[in-house]
């Protein structure tokens, strides 16, 4: 998440945020929850926070509310938590694609008590009440009868919540929120997403996550869509986006990343030290004497540089340091001692 310490303070920031990012987590995640994805609230914060004040959570709250009411963000509960707070945040463009693994393909028909989608009995009576008007848990309760609590109730409406079929209305942060059925705001999201595969969903997902936190790992990017659907589709769509070129991969250290063309941000350019040594010695007999020769350059180390590349700025001077011994020693030595006599003196034979 691109985070340049500017808090999205007021609801044009935000507007532009969560349109640009797409889908992002609302609560910042621990270091323990193994990945990395844009939060909400530390969008609002404008830098990594993770231990949001209440202060800072109300505020984001308050933002969220206002970009609902405008269509602009829908708050999902992929988890089933319990509360009205959300864990994930979509933006309306968005929503197709993640309606098209979360949400029934026959809109049109109410939640079943059979099948992959089965919902409780209560849940089904909660859903036909809405059908008549927006209404909240108290309501709610209060129509299907006092031995029903409001307890229960919660746990139907979240129940359908996360198979997308009603989302939470907050009329202001701290109230109570009242419930309507999904089609009833984004019905034209919702027969988009239906006739949408959930390959094309993946992909584009996966694209959208990648450009909101730069780069990535394969973990990272199933970590953060498997609320949606299961991690093996998400790593055969991403390994496909990567052997179109649609994605595309560069090593850090011993881990690959993933990353779309054109987003990564410009990196100065690591200088390059190049320093050689050459030494020539040709050792001659006594009477033609010796000679020493060599050869050697090396790049130039600038200051500022050897403060960022210490390891390898001292490793040059120390070998600048050795050749400039060597070097005062003379280029050509010649042997002006006696000539050979005595026993060294070669013999004659006769």
């Amino acid at each position: 998440m691109r985070q340049n310490g500017h808090p999205a303070i007021t609801l044009e920031d935000a507007r532009t945020w969560i349109e640009e990012t797409g889908l992002c987590i609302f609560l910042p995640r621990s270091a323990q929850a193994g990945f990395t994805a844009p939060t909400f609230v530390e969008a609002v914060a404008g830098q990594r926070t993770p231990e949001p004040t209440l202060e800072l959570i109300e505020t984001a709250e308050q933002l969220l509310v206002r970009l609902e009411a405008d269509g602009v963000a829908v708050r999902l509960n992929l988890a089933g938590q319990p509360g009205d707070q959300p864990d994930y945040v979509v933006a309306g463009w968005v929503l197709p694609y993640v309606y098209a693994l979360r949400g029934d393909r026959d809109w049109r028909r109410g939640p079943q008590l059979t099948g992959s989608r089965q919902v409780s009995q209560l849940a089904v009576q909660a859903s036909k009440q809405l059908e008549q008007g927006n209404q909240n848990a108290g309501q709610i309760r209060d129509a299907l009868g006092r031995e029903v609590t409001e307890t229960a109730v919660l746990r139907a409406l979240h129940e359908l919540w996360k198979q997308l079929r009603i989302i939470p209305v907050v009329p202001d942060a701290g109230q109570p929120a009242l419930w309507q059925p999904l089609r009833q705001r984004f019905q034209k999201a919702i027969a988009e997403g239906a006739s949408t595969s959930q390959v094309t969903a993946i992909s584009v997902l996966a694209s959208i996550y990648l450009q909101a936190v730069i780069a990535a790992s394969m973990e990272d990017v199933e970590l953060f869509l498997s609320p949606l659907t299961s991690r093996s589709k998400i790593r055969e769509v991403v390994r496909g986006l990567a052997a179109t070129r649609q994605v595309h991969t560069t090593n850090m250290g011993h881990q690959s990343l993933y990353y779309v063309a054109g987003t990564l941000p410009d990196f100065p350019a690591v200088p390059a030290y190049q320093t050689s040594t050459t030494y020539a010695a040709s050792y001659l007999s006594a009477t033609r004497g010796s000679s020493y020769q060599r050869s050697w350059s090396s790049a130039a180390v600038e200051e500022d540089e050897s403060e960022v590349f210490g390891i390898a700025a001292e490793a040059v001077e120390a070998s600048l340091a050795s050749v400039a011994r060597a070097s005062e020693r003379p280029p050509h030595i010649t042997y002006s001692g006696p000539s050979r006599t005595g026993s060294l003196q070669p013999k004659v034979r006769g």
